[in-house]
């Protein structure tokens, strides 16, 4: 190709990421950032990030913003459907699940859903690994988040059991194991005094709030230290119970 001609198509290219760029973030910071790096590279540099790009996933152009300072800069979900809808970048789309019918019509989503990154391999490496350990005791844990540690580490439920339990519409061992059996030390005591006197246990019986569990209070904490006023408990009467009995 001459060279005018991928000047041309370059040129072409650099303008709309400086106004994609520019219209994300109003304050000019990521668009110069941008021109700085395109006047720093040649145009056989520029085709090779631009067939990097498109033959990996995981290579793309980022940009750098400070959510938590207020201003023209700040990103919000309105001002990313503008942009979106602007540059013609899908945000939803229909899901076609052939597994739900493999021997009909594939069953597809009633409306549109968000298109979200998501893990979808490591979960099956996992069951296929066969990794399984189990501790007798969950007595070891660290103060500032409440998990088991050490010797006791393997009695905490994994992101990947999480997950699992998450997909099958486990909800009550969900809240069985992120909340007695996890960092949530009120509930623990009466899970444990159900058992020594009754032999048994209900999630209904237990006190279940969250501003008891131990990692949510250290992150608070944590984030006032840094200035920042955050309340990550919530409204603890807002606790779906419906699922404890």
């Amino acid at each position: 190709m001459e060279p005018a001609k991928i000047r041309a198509i370059r040129k072409k290219y650099e303008n709309e990421m400086i106004e994609f760029y520019d219209d994300i973030d109003p304050t000019g910071y990521n668009s110069e950032n941008f021109k700085e790096m395109m006047k720093n590279m040649n145009d056989r540099d520029f085709i090779n990030m631009c067939k990097t790009i498109i033959t990996k996933d995981d290579v793309n152009f980022s940009l750098d913003i400070d959510q938590l300072e207020k201003g023209p800069g700040e990103i919000t979900l309105e001002k990313i459907k503008n942009v979106a809808e602007k540059h013609n970048i899908p945000l939803v789309e229909y899901v076609f699940m052939p597994f739900r019918n493999p021997d009909g019509e594939p069953m597809c989503t009633l409306t549109r859903v968000p298109i979200l990154y998501t893990q979808v391999r490591r979960f099956f490496q996992q069951m296929l690994q066969h990794k399984n350990s189990i501790s007798n005791s969950n007595s070891k844990t660290n103060p500032l988040t409440g998990q088991v540690v050490n010797e006791d580490k393997t009695a905490s439920t994994t992101n990947i059991q999480t997950y699992a339990l998450t997909i099958t519409n486990r909800n009550a061992a969900l809240k069985e194991y992120l909340g007695p059996r996890s960092d949530d030390p009120v509930a623990k005591k009466d899970m444990l005094s159900q058992i020594e006197n009754t032999g048994s246990f209900r999630l209904a019986d237990t006190v279940t709030q969250t501003h008891n569990k131990q990692a949510i209070n250290t992150a608070e904490v944590f984030a006032k230290a840094a200035g920042v006023s955050m309340k990550f408990a919530g409204d603890d009467y807002g606790i779906d119970t419906e699922l404890l009995n």
